[in-house]
Formats: C-alpha cells, structure tokens, sequence
C-alpha cells in the first residue's frame, strides 16, 4: 500500500468512526439494550454470507463476460480480483479506484488488455442499467403506495434528481451507442467552443487522445454487441442479483434486530442510497452512507435502534470490505513477489 493509498484509507476510516459515533450517541437510549435482546445473531450472520454471495455474482459475472469473449477465467481468480478491488473501492472517491486492479487481474489471467479493459467497461454500463431502471421504478413505487408517508420533501427532491439523472444517462447512452459518427461531431465541436483560447496544436493533441478512447469505447460496444452478445446476457443477469441481493441485506438486518422487514420499502430507499453514495464526495462514500441511511431508515426504525441497524449494516458492507479486501490483495502481492523470485531476468 502506497502512501496515497494509506493517506485515503486513513481519511475514510476516520469519516465513518466520527459519524457512526455521533449517531450511536445521538440514538443510543434506555431502551436500546431492551431492544438489543431481541436480536438473532444468526440472522445477522445471514446478512454477511448474503455479502459474500454478492460478490460471488460479481465474480461469475466476470468469469462469464470474459468466457464469452472466449477466454477461461477460474472462478477463484475472478472471485480474489473482486475481492481486491473491493479495498481500493472503499477508499477512493465514488469508488472508482478498483477498476485498474480488475483490469491487471484480468490480465494475469491470460485475457488481452483490450478485452479485459472492455469487461471492466461494460460491468459499469451494466450496473448504470440496473440502478437507472431500479431508481425510476422506486420512485414510481414511492408515489403509487406511499405517498401517505410522512416522507421529508428534501428526501423526495434526490429520488427525482436521481431518477432523471439516471433516466438521461441511460438514454444518452444509447443515442451515442447507435451513433458513433454523431457522437465525433459533438464531442469535437465542444472541444473546439471549450478550447477557443487553446492553440491549435493543444486543440489537435486533445482532439487526437479523444478520438482514441472513443474508439476504445465502440470497440467495447462491438464486443458485446457483436461475438459476445452471450456476455450482455450474463452480465446484465449477474448485476441484477448482486444489486438485489445487496439490496435485501437491509431487511434482513432489520429481522435480525426483531423487526419488521418492510421488504419494499427498504428496497427502495436502498437503491436511493445506492445513488447517492455514487456521488463522489468522500472516499468510499463514507459519512455520506452513513447519513443517508440514518435519514432514510429513521422512517421506518425505531430510533433506538437506529444506530445499531446503521452500524451493522457498515460492518458488512464497508468494514468486511476492507478486511476481505485487503487478506486479496496480499494474495496478489505474494504471488507477484514470487514471480519476481523465480524469474530468472531478475536474479
């Protein structure tokens, strides 16, 4: 781990203790402890495992994305790649930091750096998909059945922000997708409106780099619309169950504190969440998950055990991630330092 890297881990850590802090002081009463003796450890247990399924259907999804494209992944490589990539996420802004550590992983594994850049590509495209549908379905969900809740108008601004946000994005994916001449034109007339007080030869070195990830990317496109349209299936399958499964983890949580699980409503106000951590605000969207759940759940938790529900529900999804994370990426480290030992250039 780079100095950066601890620099970030350190920052994200110390967000999320100050706000899982303040919540558990500000919630915390007498009747918690009563309330905590409710609780089933054993489904709580659950709500882990149902983590650790998740990113088995990440891991398949990358295995059969790429055996689509004709190259064979084991499932333990995809599954410690997830796992690794699972630290750097939790620690970089939006959690953009994992996508390289796939890719390389990709890589090790016998797959082409193009192919393997194109995998981790779509697996974006693809959740994009799933939260952009969930989101417009939640918030048509939120005004058919609950519109009697007493749901805090704030509240309701950012699930229309989200739902129109996620609704133009998609669309404009798949204007750009059908359009590739189209998408040069524009892109090359807002360089050129952009960079007016740019010289011409700055102009023509963005314009040259543009154009190269452009074509990257409907190169990615053909892959999976062409030879790989196997992969389209499998990866649009795969993100369906992890989202919905990590989804459901909440009203599992919230059985396991000897609740109701409001299995609907939670769904929803997960995927919400899910949309705004994506906001690239802090590393790994600490203090801002932590906040949002808290906001959200207080309609429909106790506030005595609010807290708790919060910290659990960070301890599987945020701190297992680091644990989990990190034990991969020292299996990665140790296996890159004996490469390094028995090849006979570095003796």
């Amino acid at each position: 781990m780079d100095k950066s890297q601890k620099r970030w881990l350190v920052i994200s850590l110390g967000i999320s203790f100050a706000v899982l802090f303040v919540m558990l002081i500000l919630t915390f009463d007498t009747s918690t402890l009563d309330e905590l003796r409710k609780c089933n450890p054993w489904i709580i247990l659950l709500a882990l495992v149902m983590h650790i399924f998740s990113l088995g259907f990440w891991a398949l999804r990358i295995k059969f994305m790429c055996r689509s494209l004709g190259y064979r992944v084991p499932f333990f490589h995809s599954f410690n790649l997830v796992c690794s990539n699972m630290f750097l996420a939790s620690v970089t802004p939006s959690q953009i930091g994992g996508e390289p550590v796939r890719v390389y992983e990709l890589t090790k594994a016998d797959v082409p750096g193009g192919e393997a850049t194109a995998v981790v590509i779509m697996e974006r495209v693809f959740d994009a998909v799933v939260l952009a549908a969930g989101t417009v379905i939640s918030v048509f969900l939120l005004g058919m059945f609950f519109a009697d809740l007493a749901f805090p108008e704030a509240y309701m601004i950012i699930a229309y922000i989200a739902a129109f946000v996620f609704a133009a994005l998609l669309l404009l994916f798949l204007i750009v997708a059908k359009n590739q001449a189209w998408s040069n034109k524009v892109i090359n007339k807002l360089l050129h409106l952009l960079g007016r007080k740019k010289s011409p030869d700055i102009i023509r070195e963005y314009q040259r780099k543009i154009d190269i990830h452009l074509e990257k990317f409907y190169a990615t496109l053909r892959h999976f619309t062409g030879k790989s349209k196997a992969g389209m299936f499998y990866g649009l399958l795969f993100s369906a169950l992890y989202w919905i499964n990590e989804f459901v983890i909440a009203s599992v949580l919230m059985v396991g504190l000897g609740l109701p699980p409001n299995v609907l409503l939670a769904f929803i106000f997960m995927i919400l969440i899910t949309v705004i951590m994506m906001i690239p605000l802090t590393p790994g969207g600490v203090g801002i998950a932590e906040v949002s759940m808290g906001g959200f759940f207080a309609l429909i938790i106790p506030t005595s055990l609010l807290g708790v529900f919060v910290l659990l529900w960070r301890l599987i999804m945020y701190y297992f991630n680091l644990v989990i994370g990190f034990a991969a990426s020292m299996i990665i480290v140790r296996r890159e330092a004996k490469i390094k030992k028995d090849d006979p250039v570095n003796l």
